[in-house]
């Protein structure tokens, strides 16, 4: 009896890790049978249409639900579509995707040696940019983009890298507060002290890339202060208010 048991013992120690390897077998068989794309929805897209989200993607149908890398998927198609900013790729089972976006808007232009360029808020190149495309930017100087590729950051070389951050830090600013027709050029020469123009009536100056969010709202504060007509220059890098020089 006890040989008996010590043989059931035995084969039930060699048939479980074997029943453990026949279930993730069959697991892996039905996922790879099963759960085939079969329809893929795209949303948040308005430049670009669902078919050219898709195809950036490079998931097709009959591509298998579980095994596709989305991460993959989304670099491409930040590679390949460069007006967008976020993309996320979700499964709907039992055979769908989602690919939702967010996409980027040109607010600003910057000149390289190969033309204009429009660019977002992160200061991502979207495309070249003339006539009509520059109506509405704002025209950014001291910034010049070294080898400009279409859904990159700009690359100033390393000694004016830190002016891509501040000049960023500006456009999210101006995005947020929705303040892009009051500007018309931001001057990033001096990365110690930027300037731009706002309204047609002032020089803005912002002094370090420190509280710019805060800066932004003393601005928008002394402004409303001030009557129609005055015209000088807004200095936002002293201490904690504005400081008006009249012309």
């Amino acid at each position: 009896m006890p040989q008996q048991n010590k043989r059931r013992r035995k084969r039930s120690a060699l048939f479980a890790p074997l029943s453990f390897l026949i279930i993730c077998a069959a697991l892996v068989f039905g996922m790879s049978v099963f759960f085939r794309v079969s329809g893929i929805e795209v949303e948040g897209n308005e430049l670009y249409t669902a078919e050219e989200i898709i195809e950036a993607s490079g998931i097709e149908h009959g591509d298998n639900l579980f095994f596709i890398n989305r991460f993959s998927a989304i670099s491409r198609i930040f590679s390949k579509l460069p007006y967008v900013e976020k993309a996320v790729i979700n499964r709907s089972l039992p055979n769908k995707l989602v690919i939702v976006v967010s996409e980027s808007h040109a607010i600003a232009c910057v000149s390289a040696e190969d033309g204009t360029w429009a660019i977002d808020r992160n200061c991502k190149l979207l495309s070249k940019a003339s006539g009509d495309d520059l109506r509405g930017l704002i025209r950014v100087e001291g910034l010049t983009p070294i080898a400009p590729e279409p859904g990159q950051i700009i690359a100033p070389g390393d000694a004016e890298s830190p002016k891509v951050s501040y000049l960023s830090a500006i456009l999210t600013q101006i995005d947020a507060l929705n303040l892009r027709s009051n500007i018309s050029y931001i001057d990033i020469s001096g990365i110690s002290n930027p300037s731009f123009d706002y309204l047609g009536r002032f020089t803005v100056k912002l002094g370090n890339n420190e509280n710019i969010e805060y800066k932004f709202q003393c601005l928008l504060s002394a402004v409303a202060a001030l009557n129609d007509g005055d015209r000088g220059t807004l200095d936002l890098s002293i201490d904690k208010r504005a400081h008006l020089t009249y012309d």
